[in-house]
């Protein structure tokens, strides 16, 4: 059974590595260090036909600028990650438009996942996407009461959620706490066997969830 989660690429791996990895990973997130390191791996990356390909650009500018970035790798991806604090007018307004047109995605950061990060400026993040009809949101899968409040405000939008791993957070428990996909990157493209790793993970979420949602049904 394939788990709920996206494999962060930040490095590059062998296509057939990678290959082997999307049996257990249907979703991969690109960041800025692959894309800059060597661009035309992207054309290896996307001969896989995943399920979805997110760039994960942080974009935070004005409208003209992103839409520019993102133009540049519209036959590479599904998906795009923005800043929300950049605000509606003259930004993500026109950015949004300009994905829909071309039937790509958006998704805003609401809570990254790092300790520095602050969450007292929620009420505000909450308020721009309310106002932009974003795919979903990324709140970071260390911060559980974070995308409790986020899916109980945005029931219907999809959260992903980084920080497996590396950042500290388990396998399974944002899910559990109401995140729709974990993400991971190091944890694997890291480790001796990147294959038999995703493998292994996909396992521990999908036995994570069966115990958190036999808990939940022994409570009703």
């Amino acid at each position: 059974m394939l788990g709920n989660l996206i494999l962060a690429l930040d490095k590059e791996l062998a296509p057939s590595t990678l290959s082997e990895i999307s049996k257990y990973i249907r979703r991969v997130k690109i960041g800025y260090p692959l894309i800059l390191e060597n661009f035309s791996y992207l054309d290896d990356v996307i001969k896989i036909h995943w399920d979805e390909i997110i760039f994960d650009l942080k974009l935070a500018d004005i409208d003209n600028t992103m839409v520019l970035i993102v133009s540049k790798l519209l036959n590479y991806g599904d998906s795009f990650i923005s800043h929300s604090f950049i605000g509606v007018e003259g930004a993500l307004d026109k950015l949004s438009e300009f994905l829909k047109q071309n039937n790509k995605n958006l998704y805003l950061v609401l809570s990254m996942s790092h300790k520095g990060w602050n969450d007292s400026f929620y009420p505000y993040l909450r308020g721009v996407a309310n106002k932009v009809d974003a795919k979903g949101f990324v709140v970071g899968a260390t911060k559980p009461n974070m995308i409790r409040i986020v899916r109980n405000d945005f029931k219907d939008k999809i959260i992903i959620s980084p920080g497996i791993g590396a950042q500290g957070a388990n396998i399974g428990d944002a899910i559990c706490n109401g995140a729709d996909y974990e993400i991971v990157g190091r944890t694997i493209y890291e480790a001796k066997d990147p294959i038999e790793q995703a493998k292994m993970l996909s396992h521990m979420q999908e036995v994570r969830i069966d115990e958190c949602k036999g808990a939940e049904n022994r409570q009703k």
